[in-house]
C-alpha cells in the first residue's frame, strides 16, 4: 500500500518509537481499567439477601454454566454502609447467584482486600477526580481516603490465605463467561496467580494450557466488540509480543482499526481516536507497513465485522 504521491510509508522499524509511544499511552489506559473495577451499585440488595442453605456457594459457583457475554456495569459509591456483612458472607452471597458478573465482583472484593492488606492502600477510581486531573496521574484515579482505609482495614483484616487464593477460581468463571474486564485481569494475573511461571516453567503442560486459555479469552473479548479495553490490550500484546503470546502485527492492525471504527460510531469520524485509528492514518500506515495490501484488506474486513457486532450489542442494550 502506498501513501498519496506514490510513496510507500516508512518501514515499521524505522518509525517504531512513535508507534510504541501510542501503545504506551494505550497501556496506561489498560492499567487504569484494572484499577477502577469496584463493586456495582446494586450491592446492598444482594448482600442483604440470604444465601441458599442447600449447597455450598463456592461449590455452586465452580459448577455454574457460562452465560451470554454481559455488558459493563457501573462502580458503586464508596464506602458501603457501616453494618455491611463480613467479607466471607459477601463472597458466599455473590457466588450463590451463579451469575458470572457476581463471580467477578467476588474476585474484585478479594483482590482489593489482598492489595490493601499488602500495601495499606490501593488505587480508587473516583468520577469526581476526572474533572480535576493532575499532570502526574491518570484522570479519575487516586489513593484511598482515611475513611476508605479504615473501611478496608475492618473488612479485610480477617481474610484467610485460602480466600485469597480462591479469588482465581472466581476470576476464571467470569473470564470464561466473557464478563467485561475479566479476560484482561485473567491474563494479567499469570498462571495460577504466578506470572513468573511463564518464564520459569514455559514447558509445563499446565502453563501451556493457561497460555492457550488466556489467548482464547482475550481473542473472544476483542472480537466481541463489547470489551473495548480488551480489544486495545490485545492489540498491544499482538504488536509487542508477550511471554504467553507471539507477535502478530496483522491482529494488532485489526484491533486498532476496529477501535477506530467503534469510536467513529460513538463520537463521529472527526474525533481524535477515530482519526488516529482510521485506515490510511499516519499511525495505521506505519503499523501496517509490513503487511501486504491483501492482508490490510482482510484485517479491515475483520475490523468492520467487530464494529458491526459492537453496533448490534448496543442496539440490544449490552454496551460496546
Amino acid at each position: 500500500m502506498t501513501e498519496p504521491g506514490g510513496q510507500r510509508p516508512p518501514g515499521l522499524h524505522a518509525r517504531r518509537p512513535a508507534i510504541l509511544l501510542a501503545l504506551g499511552a494505550l497501556g496506561l489506559a489498560v492499567a487504569g481499567l484494572l484499577a477502577w473495577r469496584q463493586i456495582t451499585a446494586n450491592d446492598d440488595a444482594l448482600l442483604a439477601a440470604p444465601a441458599p442453605a442447600s449447597v455450598s456457594p463456592r461449590t455452586a459457583a465452580a459448577a455454574a454454566s457460562p452465560v451470554a457475554p454481559p455488558g459493563p456495569r457501573t462502580p458503586a459509591p464508596f464506602p458501603p454502609t457501616p453494618d455491611e456483612p463480613p467479607l466471607t458472607v459477601q463472597i458466599d452471597r455473590l457466588l450463590a447467584t451463579h451469575d458470572p458478573h457476581d463471580a467477578y465482583r467476588a474476585y474484585r472484593l478479594v483482590a482489593d482486600c489482598a492489595t490493601f492488606n499488602a500495601n495499606g492502600d490501593r488505587i480508587v477510581f473516583d468520577e469526581d477526580e476526572v474533572k480535576h486531573g493532575k499532570p502526574d496521574a491518570l484522570p479519575g484515579f487516586r489513593s484511598m481516603t482515611p475513611e476508605e482505609k479504615r473501611h478496608d482495614a475492618r473488612l479485610c483484616a480477617g481474610m484467610t490465605e485460602r480466600e485469597r487464593l480462591n479469588r482465581l477460581d472466581y476470576l476464571a468463571i467470569a473470564a470464561k463467561a466473557g464478563v467485561e474486564g475479566a479476560a484482561i485481569e485473567f491474563a494479567s494475573q499469570g498462571p495460577f496467580g504466578d506470572k513468573s511461571a511463564l518464564t520459569t516453567r514455559p514447558d509445563d503442560p499446565l502453563v501451556k494450557q493457561w497460555k492457550a486459555t488466556a489467548r482464547a479469552q482475550l481473542s473472544a473479548a476483542a472480537e466481541s466488540g463489547t470489551d473495548v479495553m480488551a480489544m486495545m490490550f490485545w492489540a498491544a500484546d499482538n504488536f509487542n509480543g508477550t511471554d504467553f503470546n507471539d507477535k502478530n502485527p496483522a491482529l494488532a492492525y485489526r484491533y486498532m482499526l476496529a477501535r477506530g471504527l467503534i469510536e467513529s460510531d460513538l463520537a463521529g469520524p472527526g474525533n481524535a481516536l477515530s482519526s488516529m485509528y482510521a485506515p490510511g492514518s499516519d499511525l495505521m500506515n506505519r503499523l501496517g507497513a509490513d503487511l501486504t495490501p491483501q492482508q490490510r484488506a482482510d484485517e479491515f474486513a475483520a475490523a468492520q465485522a467487530i464494529a458491526e457486532r459492537a453496533r448490534a450489542a448496543r442496539k440490544a442494550g449490552r454496551g460496546g
